[in-house]
């Protein structure tokens, strides 16, 4: 296996392109990972479709009526 590289701030698409204003140890929340000059979107967990239940249904047939 090989070894994880830290990131640092100094790796953040905002910290190089002078966006940054915060002077941290260690990258915040908004960190997002500089690639060839373009900005990476964050990750984000899969979303699962939500069923309807027959009464949000009711409703929504009731106000496109309207």
């Amino acid at each position: 296996m090989g070894k994880r590289t830290q990131l640092t701030c100094d790796d953040c698409y905002f910290r190089q392109s002078g966006l940054c204003a915060l002077r941290l140890e260690a990258p915040c929340p908004t960190f997002r990972h500089q690639e060839r000059g373009v900005l990476t979107p964050p990750m984000q967990a899969r979303l699962i479709p939500r069923t309807l239940d027959t009464a949000v249904l009711a409703f929504v047939a009731q106000h496109q009526a309207a």
